[in-house]
């Protein structure tokens, strides 16, 4: 299957997915989308997670612990 429509099922299959990609227009962190959204951050932060291990998006700075920062792939 080609990997923009992987991609696109991915996405679709979440809501709030969708909404997390949409926002993610540069470099932010889980706590920058929450807020964007309304939404709880440790919400976010799974989705970013999940996203992350499907390679859809990249986590700039995996040795902080804290305030680590994405972008898309």
């Amino acid at each position: 299957m080609d990997k923009k429509l992987k991609l696109l099922i991915f996405l679709k299959k979440s809501k709030l997915r969708r909404q997390v990609w949409e926002k993610l227009d540069r470099l932010k962190t889980a706590t920058d989308i929450a807020k964007e959204l309304g939404k709880h951050r440790s919400s976010i932060s799974r989705v970013l997670l999940d996203m992350a291990r499907r390679g859809v998006v990249r986590c700039v700075n995996k040795e902080d612990k804290s305030f680590r920062c994405y972008v898309k792939r």
